[in-house]
Order: structure tokens, then C-alpha cells, then sequence
């Protein structure tokens, strides 16, 4: 197992270097002056000549790519001119907030959908069934800041049962965000479950253990359910991205100060290098969240857990 998790960290190298490699050729894709575009046209010139040479500006592509990617090893993401103060720093404020909202939506994405998934699998084809595959494609189609602005109306401002903007109030701040996150994904992941364990349930193991007489509820959760979360864990992996970007608009409509809020404001102030940090720190995340589900496959299915075996015991030999 731990030579399977160093080779999956040793990932984090060529995803490293391709991501600096791209946070750098942007720095020379945009129209015009990049540092007039950060500024604004009247910088003084010693300030814009500063700028300029701490971005790499006034040195070769590839000399900016190796220094930035060197930096990245050190775990030095470089330095915000707009906010004066490194990226690292700001970062570290903003990703806290961002986190606890995705274990929230996360949350209300797994306690609602694996629910709902499987009760629309084994009552597929009758009308509970049929009512939450319907009422979960209508539901995926609502956009979350639309759902947002609907949850502050009803618990916050009508109800006032739960705070509608900022992080001062701990968890409770979190309840209304990671809702407008959770739901709609929460939806898909509905379908995602039925879809899995409908095809698990046609397997002839399964049907092997109705014919044995086992109680209904065991063989569909103990067998079935189990082995049909291996695909819902391998979206869940693939989709983190769409927590990130759900997080987005949602932190702006809470007014939460996470990681959303920070790249929508870095945009309309052009802070480039805090761009490019907050590019590299997901390209890290995503590689990390991704050794997670391949560690918990080997929870779930037995065949990884014996590949991880072999590669253990190929290491060793």
C-alpha cells in the first residue's frame, strides 16, 4: 500500500511541471502589456519595471518556466502586487472557508442521492421509481446561484433560521451554501447511483443470492450497493472540479470569503499571479482528491486492493 501511494504522489510531478508550464505561456498569451493590464496605464516606471521583473517578464520563456516550477517545488507561489502579499498567505486565509463548504456539499450530495439512488433503483419502473428519476433531471437543471437566491429568501430572510451571508456564525454559516452546492449535484449523483446499481443487481452473483433465499434488503445493500458505489466514487473524483466551480458563484452570493470569492475577485482586479497560484494549488488538490478514490476502491473492490498487492510485492522483488 505505501509503495502504491508514493508512485500516485510521484503524479504530482509531471501534473506540476504541465501546469506551470501553461500558468506561464499565460503570462505571454494575453493582448497587450500584462503589467499595464494589472496596474492600469499610469504605474510609475520603477514600480512597473519591479513588477515586470518579478513576474519573468524580462527574461526567456523558458527561463520563467524553470525558475516559477522551482518555486512550486519550494512551495513558494509567488507574490500578489494588488494585495501586496504573497500568494501563499492568501490562500491559506480564503482556503479553510472553501473547504468546509465542500465537506458540506459533499455531504448533501452523498446523504441525499445515495438514498434516492437506490430507492429509484429497486422501485424502477413503478411510481416512486419513476417520480425521482423525473424529479431529478428537473431538479439538475436548476442553476445553484438561482437555487441560492431561493434558500436566503426562505431561511434566511422569511424563516430567519439560518444566517445569508458571511462566515461569523461557525457551521450554521455553511448550511445554506453547501445546500445550494449540494442539491443540484446531489440530483446527478442520484441518477448516477440508480443507474450503477440497476446494472449490478442484473449480475448473476446477485441474482445467485436472490435464488438462495437471502433477505431482499441484504443482497441489495451488502452486494449489490457496494459494488455499484465504485462508479459513483470514480465521478465523485472526476467531478471535484464542479464543487470548485460550483463554489464560485455560490461564496459570491454568500458573500463567503473562500476560494470563489478570491479567483472572482483576482479576475476583475487582473491579479494574475494570484490566478496562477490558485491554478497550481487545484491542479495539486485534484491529484490528491483522485489518490483518495484509488485508496478507497480498495475498500470497496477487492481487485484493486489485489493489484496494489502486486505492485507491492513487484516492488519488493
Amino acid at each position: 500500500m505505501f509503495k502504491f501511494v508514493v508512485k500516485r504522489l510521484l503524479i504530482l510531478v509531471p501534473v506540476l511541471i504541465g501546469v506551470s508550464f501553461i500558468a506561464c505561456l499565460l503570462f505571454y498569451m494575453i493582448p497587450g502589456d500584462i503589467v499595464l493590464v494589472m496596474l492600469g496605464q499610469h504605474v510609475d516606471p520603477y514600480t512597473y519595471a519591479n513588477v515586470r521583473k518579478s513576474l519573468g517578464l524580462d527574461i526567456p520563456f523558458w527561463q520563467n518556466f524553470l525558475t516559477f516550477t522551482g518555486d512550486i517545488l519550494k512551495g513558494d507561489l509567488g507574490f500578489s502586487y494588488i494585495q501586496q502579499r504573497p500568494v501563499n498567505v492568501i490562500i491559506a486565509e480564503a482556503l479553510p472557508v472553501t473547504t468546509k463548504l465542500t465537506v458540506v456539499a459533499l455531504m448533501v450530495t452523498v446523504l441525499v442521492a445515495l438514498p434516492l439512488g437506490v430507492l429509484s433503483a429497486v422501485r424502477d419502473r413503478r411510481a416512486l421509481g419513476v417520480a425521482v428519476n423525473t424529479g431529478s433531471i428537473i431538479w439538475f437543471s436548476m442553476p445553484s446561484f438561482l437555487l441560492a437566491l431561493f434558500l436566503q429568501l426562505l431561511f434566511g430572510v422569511t424563516l430567519k433560521w439560518l444566517p445569508i451571508s458571511g462566515a461569523n456564525q461557525g457551521l450554521l454559516s455553511y448550511v445554506l451554501p453547501g445546500l445550494a452546492v449540494g442539491l443540484p449535484l446531489a440530483a446527478y449523483y442520484t441518477r448516477v447511483t440508480r443507474a450503477s446499481l440497476l446494472d449490478v443487481l442484473g449480475q448473476e452473483y446477485i441474482l445467485h443470492a436472490f435464488g438462495r433465499g437471502l433477505p431482499y434488503r441484504r443482497v441489495v445493500i451488502r452486494h449489490g450497493l457496494r459494488n455499484a458505489l465504485i462508479p459513483v466514487l470514480t465521478q465523485l473524483g472526476m467531478d471535484l472540479g464542479m464543487f470548485m466551480a460550483g463554489a464560485v458563484l455560490t461564496e459570491t452570493v454568500f458573500n463567503l470569503p473562500g476560494m470563489g470569492r478570491l479567483v472572482f475577485s483576482a479576475i476583475n482586479t487582473r491579479d494574475f499571479p494570484l490566478l496562477r497560484g490558485i491554478l497550481v494549488l487545484f491542479a495539486v488538490i485534484v491529484v490528491l482528491v483522485n489518490l483518495v478514490v484509488d485508496l478507497l476502491y480498495a475498500r470497496f473492490d477487492p481487485k484493486m486492493a489485489g493489484i496494489m498487492v502486486r505492485e507491492k510485492t513487484h516492488a519488493a522483488g
